[in-house]
C-alpha cells in the first residue's frame, strides 16, 4: 500500500475530480500528460509550443489533445471567458446507481435469446460517460480491457465494447477474454475483430466464461490444423480467415476428417478448378461424408468404382451404336446392278402367244 508524501505540498497542483473519476479511463496517455500540465500552469496562458516543451509530446498531438479537452470544457482560448452558471455546487457529486437497480441503456436492446438483425448505433461520448456513472460493470470492463490490450482505448473502442454488453448480452468477463485472445493473436488494436468474434458469440449463446473457455480451445485447435493442413496441400497461409475457420470447424469437428482428407479434397478440387475454391472443397468433403468415405483407402476405392461405371456406361453406348447400326444396314445379298435387274425384270414378264387362224 502507499500514500502520498506530505512533504511535496510544496508546490500544488490542483486537478478537478471529474478528471480523475471519469477521463482516466476514457481519455489517453498524451491527453493526460497536456491537461495536468495544462493545469499546473492555471491563470497563465499557454501555447502549443510550450506544453511540447513540457510534456515531451509532438505539436500535432498537443493541438489533437487541447481540441479534446475544449470540447470537454476544460480548456478555453484566450479570447473566451468562463460562465458558471452550470457549473455545480462544490462538494455535490453526480448519484452513482447500483447495477441491481434498472438502468436506461442508450441503446434499444434485443429480446432475450433474440439474434439482432441491425447493428446498433454507435455511442457517443455523452452515452458512454451515461453508462460508466450507472454501471460498475461498464467501469470494470473499460479499465480491466486496456490493461488486456495493453493500450488505451479511444472512444470508438469503448462504444464497441460496450456495446457487446448492453445490445449483445456478453458479460464484461467473456469481452475480456475475447479482448486478452486478441492480444495473443497480435490483434490488440484491431477492434473489429474482437468486436466481429463478441457478435459470434452472442449470435451462437457463448455467454458463460466455461463456454468462451471451451470457444477459445477450438479456435487454437482449428489453427494448429490449419498449419497443418496448408504445410500439406503446399499452400502459404498464416492464419485462416472467419470462412475457413467455419469450414474447418465444420470439417474436422463435425465431419470428422483428417487433415489427410483434407489435402485430398484440395487435390480432388484442384483437378476440377482453376483457382483455389474452398466452397469446392466443401461440397467435395459433403459427398464424402454422405457416402461414408473417411479414409484414403477408401477414396481410392470410391475412384476405381466411379472408374469401373464409367467403363461400363461408355461400354454400353458402344453396344447400343452398333446395335442400331446393324438394324438400318443394307442387305447384302442384295444386289445393285442395273443390268442384272434389267435382266430380271424381263424374265420375269409372261410372254405373249399369237392365235392361229381357223
Amino acid at each position: 500500500m502507499y500514500k502520498i508524501n506530505p512533504t511535496k505540498y510544496n508546490g500544488v497542483t490542483v486537478i478537478p475530480s471529474e478528471i480523475a473519476e471519469k477521463h482516466l479511463i476514457l481519455s489517453s496517455a498524451s491527453q493526460l500528460k497536456v491537461i495536468i500540465y495544462a493545469f499546473s500552469k492555471a491563470g497563465d496562458v499557454f501555447n502549443e509550443k510550450m506544453l511540447s516543451e513540457g510534456t515531451g509530446i509532438n505539436e500535432n498531438e498537443i493541438k489533437d489533445a487541447l481540441s479534446y479537452w475544449k470540447d470537454l470544457g476544460f480548456v478555453l482560448s484566450s479570447e473566451e471567458s468562463a460562465s458558471f452558471g452550470d457549473a455545480p455546487l462544490s462538494g455535490n457529486k453526480a448519484e452513482i446507481k447500483d447495477d441491481k437497480t434498472e438502468v436506461k441503456s442508450p441503446v434499444s436492446l434485443p429480446e432475450k435469446g433474440k439474434i439482432p438483425h441491425n447493428n446498433p448505433t454507435k455511442l457517443n461520448y455523452g452515452d458512454i460517460c451515461t453508462r460508466i456513472g450507472e454501471s460498475e460493470s461498464i467501469r470494470f470492463l473499460l479499465n480491466e480491457a486496456q490493461l488486456k490490450l495493453g493500450r488505451t482505448i479511444g472512444v470508438s473502442d469503448q462504444s464497441s465494447l460496450i456495446l457487446l454488453h448492453d445490445y449483445y448480452g456478453l458479460p464484461a468477463e467473456v469481452i475480456l477474454s475475447i479482448c486478452e485472445f486478441a492480444r495473443t493473436k497480435g490483434k490488440s488494436t484491431n477492434m473489429n475483430y474482437i468486436y466481429k468474434i463478441g457478435v459470434d458469440w452472442s449470435q451462437r449463446e457463448i455467454d458463460t466464461i466455461d463456454a468462451a473457455d471451451e470457444e477459445l480451445k477450438n479456435i487454437e485447435k482449428v489453427n494448429k490444423l490449419w498449419a497443418e493442413f496448408c504445410a500439406g496441400a503446399g499452400i502459404s497461409s498464416s492464419k485462416p480467415t472467419t470462412a475457413q475457420e467455419k469450414y474447418l470447424s465444420q470439417w474436422t469437428n463435425e465431419w470428422k476428417f483428417s487433415v489427410t482428407m483434407l489435402v485430398l479434397a484440395f487435390e480432388e478440387m484442384k483437378t476440377h478448378t482453376e483457382k483455389i475454391s474452398y466452397s469446392y472443397m466443401h461440397k467435395v468433403l459433403s459427398s464424402w461424408h454422405l457416402k461414408g468415405i473417411n479414409t484414403p483407402e477408401k477414396v481410392v476405392e470410391d475412384q476405381e468404382k466411379f472408374m469401373r461405371e464409367q467403363e461400363n456406361k461408355a461400354l454400353e453406348r458402344s453396344q447400343k451404336k452398333k446395335q442400331q447400326k446393324n438394324e438400318t444396314a443394307p442387305d447384302p445379298t442384295a444386289s445393285y446392278d442395273i443390268l442384272e435387274a434389267q435382266r430380271r425384270a424381263m424374265e420375269s414378264v409372261p410372254k405373249s402367244t399369237k392365235r392361229r387362224k381357223r
